[in-house]
């Protein structure tokens, strides 16, 4: 099963997951930063948008050569997904709390 968390930090966001192909013994994590982007205007929004996706994709090893194949695997997408989607709740509380001054 892959399990992604992400977690508010002093500094940034965190975005951890555990890809398929991985030892479940060690998960992996990235730190995102999002200090210095303007949350209440939709560029801001968009490139932490980018950066989280840009995060998911290195966690979940989306674009890691296989043998045979050019396209991710099953796993890995999926594991994007639920990278994804965890992080863009995690995004709309931080904007949510930016906007009421917090």
């Amino acid at each position: 099963m892959i399990k992604t968390t992400l977690t508010s930090a002093a500094l940034g966001l965190m975005l951890a997951a555990t890809p398929a192909a991985a030892d479940t013994s060690e998960t992996p994590g990235v730190k995102i930063e999002y200090r210095d982007l303007d949350l209440d205007t939709p560029e801001g929004q968009e490139k932490l948008e980018r950066r989280i996706d840009a995060a998911a994709s290195q966690i979940c090893k989306l674009n890691e050569r296989r043998t045979g194949t050019r396209l991710p695997s099953r796993a890995s997408k999926q594991c994007f997904a639920e990278a994804r989607t965890t992080a863009k709740s995690q995004m709309a509380t931080l904007i949510a709390n930016q906007q009421r001054g917090g």
